[in-house]
């Protein structure tokens, strides 16, 4: 997904043309000067400067014409997951939960007004996705995302609404002021969130989120699936007891992490 927020700051210009160098690359699979200047709308000598900078610095290598992100980013990558005390919180429970429900099980936190996909656990009977970890979500559209929300201010709401706006991603989204501040007061009552093909059509999720005990927000843990399948198959109350089960382990081991 795009991550390009609506709020003008102030920014160096030269950092934001490397960043979409190496955006570009990794959202190609690797390219050459071409493709990247493509992507990117960049000057090719521009692309041709930063890919030889990243290249002596050993953040890209090159392969005949292609550049590809180095093996360097992996250190970066271990080094973020392991900071995130939910990271290793969730993984016993995450993967209890997708072998309880044979379900992809998503454990998600919240950054810079997205959604961040922190551990993924797929069951016997997962469906395919492209989300993976480290993948950045909207919060607005998903059941994770909705159930962190609903346990942040109304400013807050506001402020994550302002910078990245209600994109639509299917008939089924949310994409008004009021339709989010309602669903979010029925999550508050409920104590669990919905995505009913918000997102992907025909894929519901049902989220339940992660707090300490003043209600801080760590995060959420959900279950998605076919809409056929949770909503028909699984005996509903089954389900939300073994999500709000798998979110309360989560905040005990956070106690002790």
């Amino acid at each position: 997904m795009g991550t390009q927020g609506r709020n003008s700051v102030d920014r160096i210009d030269a950092v934001v043309k490397t960043l979409d160098v190496l955006e570009a690359l990794w959202q190609a699979d690797g390219a050459g000067v071409t493709e990247v200047t493509e992507r990117t709308g960049l000057a090719k000598s521009t692309v041709h400067a930063h890919l030889t900078t990243l290249r002596s610095k050993g953040y890209v290598v090159q392969e005949g014409d292609e550049y590809r992100l180095s093996l360097r980013f992996l250190s970066f990558g271990e080094h973020v997951k392991h900071a995130e005390p939910l990271y290793e919180a969730s993984k016993t429970p995450i993967a209890d939960l997708a072998e309880q429900t044979g379900e992809r099980v998503l454990c998600s936190t919240v950054q810079n007004g997205l959604g961040t996909v922190l551990r993924t656990c797929d069951g016997d009977r997962s469906v395919p996705s492209d989300i993976t970890v480290g993948t950045h979500t909207y919060l607005h559209c998903s059941a994770g995302g909705k159930a962190m929300l609903a346990h942040f201010d109304e400013e807050r709401v506001a402020d994550i609404v302002d910078t990245w706006g209600l994109p639509a991603f299917s008939d089924e989204t949310i994409t008004t002021w009021d339709e989010l501040t309602a669903e979010l007061e029925t999550v508050r009552e409920e104590g669990l969130a919905y995505n009913h093909g918000e997102y992907l059509p025909g894929l519901s999720a049902v989220g339940a989120p992660i707090l300490d005990n003043d209600d801080t927000v760590y995060g959420a843990v959900s279950i998605s699936g076919p809409t056929h399948r949770l909503e028909s198959e699984w005996d509903i109350d089954d389900l939300h007891n073994q999500l709000l089960s798998a979110a309360n382990t989560i905040e005990v081991n956070l106690l002790f992490t």
